[in-house]
């Protein structure tokens, strides 16, 4: 019996590994301290991020924030309950599917975002402000790229159509 063993495939992956080993710990860095300055903020990420993606998309069930979240139903529910127990989102009954739960985002919940990300913008900004001017620029030439890669992100993690 012979037995083969193939290379993996790193026709679209091998110019790209150079590329994701220099970003990797940066990102990683960055995360790191992003965090760490997030706990100045009456809110986690994890409520951040639930405000904000509702804001952007309006009232969701909660299969679906849990699905744009990149987590678990359950996870999901208990941050909602949350950040509902602080008055910024509604639970509300389904109407096309009983069994069904939806959330909304308050008015003080859609206040309380936009003063959150506003305060977080202006923290980041002043650290960009640190660079030259040459050096936000080429971030700025970035930011098509970074969305690009985000929703190749998204993407694959909403599996195949």
């Amino acid at each position: 019996m012979v037995t083969t063993t193939r290379e993996p495939d790193t026709g679209a992956v091998g110019p790209a590994l150079g590329l994701a080993e220099q970003f990797r710990p940066i990102l990683l860095r960055l995360d790191l301290l992003v965090r760490r300055q997030s706990t100045q903020y009456a809110l986690s990420r994890a409520q951040t991020s639930i405000l904000h993606t509702l804001a952007c998309h309006g009232r969701l069930r909660m299969t679906d924030l849990a699905r744009l979240e990149n987590v678990r139903v359950p996870t999901t529910s208990n941050s909602v309950s949350v950040i509902e127990a602080m008055g910024y989102v509604e639970r509300e009954p389904d109407e096309s599917d009983r069994r069904g739960v939806c959330v909304r985002l308050t008015d003080l919940g859609r206040a309380r975002i936009e003063q959150v990300l506003a305060d977080r913008d202006r923290d980041f900004a002043e650290h960009l402000g640190r660079l030259t001017g040459e050096q936000r620029e080429l971030l700025s030439a970035a930011v098509p790229a970074f969305n690009a890669l985000l929703d190749a992100f998204d993407a694959a993690s909403a599996g195949p159509a």
